[in-house]
C-alpha cells in the first residue's frame, strides 16, 4: 500500500532505515569473505554535523540531504529545537552546516526570513552551496521552493493553491537541485502542475522546472507524451542536469516495441527509470547484472556527470523469508551493470542499504553494506560505510568508531565531495564518541581524507 503524502508520512523514513538494518541484519553479517585487504586510507576523526554553532548535539533525530562539491557545506533535516536560536517553533526543519567555521543555519525559511514550521523530510544543495531546494507546509498545503542562501531570498516554484480538481493529498514533495541550481525536479499529486498537461488529478508525477526561463514541464511521461499511467515519484537529478531518473509502477512509459504498442512492460513493483531532459526519452535503470528489470527500492542516485546510476534491488530471500537488498551500478552510457560487493565469492551473502554516492571522477563509490559467507545471528550483524574503485573492484573501509572498536549501530546514505575526501552519512552508532552517547537515534556525520 502507497502511504500518503503527507509529513507524517516521511517521520517513518528513521524507522525505514532501522527496520532495513534489522531486516538485513537477520539475513547477513560480517564480511567475512570481504576482498583482500588494502592498506587502509588515513581517515580523519568522525564530525558531528547536526549540532549548534556551540557544539551543542541536535535534541532529537536527524538526517543527511547533501554535501556541496568542495565538502564545505553540509545539508541535512532535524526535528531539533537547539540548533539555531529562534526557531524552537520549527518542527521539522532543513539546515546548513559550514563544516570548517561550524555555523549552523536554518535554510527552510520564508522569503521575509521567518522559520517554516513544517518542511517536508527531503532536500538538495547547489554543488556551490549557494542554493537549497525543500518542500514546506504553508496554511497546509506542501509547496517547493528555493533558498538563496547568498541573497537571503526564497523563491517558491509551484503556486500553493491547493485546488487539485478531485481527490487525492494537493502538494509538491520530494525535491532535487543541479548543481547549478538552475534545474530542480519534484513530485507533484495536483493536477495543475503543467497547464493543459492531461493528469489525473491526485496521481503523482515528476516534473522539471527550469528556475531561468520558468517553464515547467512533465518528466514521466512516455514516448507518446501521454502521462505515466502508474504512480512515480522520488526523482533524482545529476549534478549537470542532464540526466533525471524517479521510480514508477506505470506500464506506458518506454518506446513501442517493433510491430506492437507502448505499455507491453508492466512492473510488478517498483521500477526505476532514467531520463535525458534534452530528448525526453526514458530508459529502464534499475537492471539487475543479467539485463532484466529488477524489483527496486525507491531511491536511485547518479554520478555528478549522470553517466552512472546507483540502486538497490530486492534479491532473492534468504532462509526464514528474510529479504535483503543489494547495491548495482548501471554505466548509462555502456549499458554495462554491475553488483557492488565487497566479496569476490559470488557465493557470498551481500547487502546494502539502498544509496549510494560516486565521486566526481566516476572513480569511487561510497555505500554501506556487507558481505558474510554464511547465515549468522542478527546480534554480529553490521553496516559499515565504505567506498570501491569501479574499475577495480578494490574496497576501503571508512569506519570504524573513535575509540577503535566496531560500530554498534549502522552508518548509512552517504554523500560525497567532488574529490571523494569528505563524505557526510547518517549513523545510529551510541559509541562514535566515548563517554557522549547519542540517545536520539539517527544522528548525521561528516569524515575527510586526510593526506598520505
Amino acid at each position: 500500500m502507497q502511504p500518503t503524502h503527507r509529513t507524517p508520512r516521511h517521520r517513518h523514513r528513521y524507522r525505514r532505515l532501522v527496520r532495513a538494518a534489522c531486516v538485513l541484519a537477520v539475513a547477513a553479517a560480517t564480511a567475512a569473505t570481504a576482498a583482500p585487504a588494502q592498506a587502509a586510507p588515513v581517515w580523519g576523526p568522525v564530525t558531528p554535523v547536526d549540532a549548534a554553532a556551540d557544539g551543542a548535539r541536535a535534541n532529537q533525530q536527524s538526517q543527511g540531504f547533501g554535501l556541496t562539491a568542495d565538502g564545505r557545506h553540509a545539508l541535512f533535516g532535524s526535528a531539533a529545537t537547539n540548533l539555531v536560536p529562534g526557531t524552537g517553533a520549527v518542527r521539522y526543519g532543513l539546515y546548513v552546516r559550514d563544516l570548517r567555521t561550524g555555523r549552523t543555519e536554518l535554510a527552510s525559511r520564508a522569503d521575509d526570513g521567518t522559520p517554516l514550521a513544517e518542511a517536508d523530510e527531503q532536500g538538495g544543495i547547489s554543488a556551490d552551496g549557494r542554493y537549497v531546494v525543500f518542500s514546506a507546509a504553508v496554511n497546509g498545503v506542501y509547496d517547493v521552493y528555493v533558498r538563496d542562501r547568498a541573497r537571503g531570498r526564497t523563491q517558491r516554484l509551484t503556486d500553493g493553491t491547493g485546488a487539485t480538481g478531485g481527490t487525492g493529498d494537493p502538494g509538491s514533495y520530494q525535491p532535487a537541485i543541479s548543481g547549478d541550481g538552475r534545474r530542480v525536479v519534484f513530485m507533484s499529486s495536483r493536477a495543475d502542475v503543467v497547464p493543459g498537461a492531461p493528469v489525473e488529478p491526485g496521481t503523482r508525477n515528476v516534473y522539471l522546472a527550469d528556475r531561468v526561463t520558468g517553464a515547467v514541464r512533465l518528466v514521466s511521461a512516455g514516448a507518446d507524451g501521454q502521462p505515466a499511467d502508474g504512480p512515480s515519484e522520488n526523482p533524482a537529478i545529476s549534478e549537470n542536469g542532464r540526466r533525471i531518473g524517479f521510480s514508477s509502477k506505470a506500464g506506458n512509459l518506454l518506446p513501442a516495441a517493433p510491430g506492437g504498442t507502448a505499455g507491453l512492460f508492466r512492473p510488478r513493483a517498483t521500477t526505476l527509470y532514467a531520463t535525458d531532459p534534452a530528448t525526453g526519452a526514458v530508459v529502464l535503470a534499475g537492471l539487475a547484472a543479467d539485463g532484466t528489470a529488477g524489483a527496486a527500492d525507491s531511491v536511485l542516485r547518479f554520478s555528478p556527470d549522470g553517466r552512472y546510476a546507483a540502486y538497490g534491488l530486492f534479491v532473492p530471500p534468504l532462509p526464514h523469508g528474510k529479504s535483503r537488498t543489494e547495491l548495482f551500478v548501471h554505466d548509462l552510457r555502456t549499458g554495462r551493470v554491475r553488483a557492488v560487493r565487497t566479496s569476490a565469492d559470488p557465493a557470498a551473502i551481500c547487502w546494502a542499504s539502498e544509496t549510494a554516492a560516486i565521486t566526481a571522477d566516476d572513480r569511487w563509490i561510497y555505500f554501506s553494506g556487507g558481505c558474510s559467507a554464511t547465515v549468522i545471528p542478527a546480534s554480529q550483524a553490521t553496516y559499515d560505510l565504505q567506498r570501491q574503485e569501479l574499475a577495480t573492484g578494490r574496497t576501503e573501509f571508512i569506519g570504524p568508531a573513535g575509540d577503535g572498536a566496531p560500530q554498534d549501530g549502522a552508518a548509512v546514505r552517504p554523500f560525497v565531495s567532488g574529490n571523494g575526501r569528505t563524505v557526510l552519512f547518517d549513523d545510529s552508532s551510541t559509541n562514535l564518541f566515548p563517554g557522549d552517547p547519542s540517545p536520539y537515534g539517527w544522528q548525521v556525520y561528516a569524515r575527510t581524507l586526510g593526506h598520505r
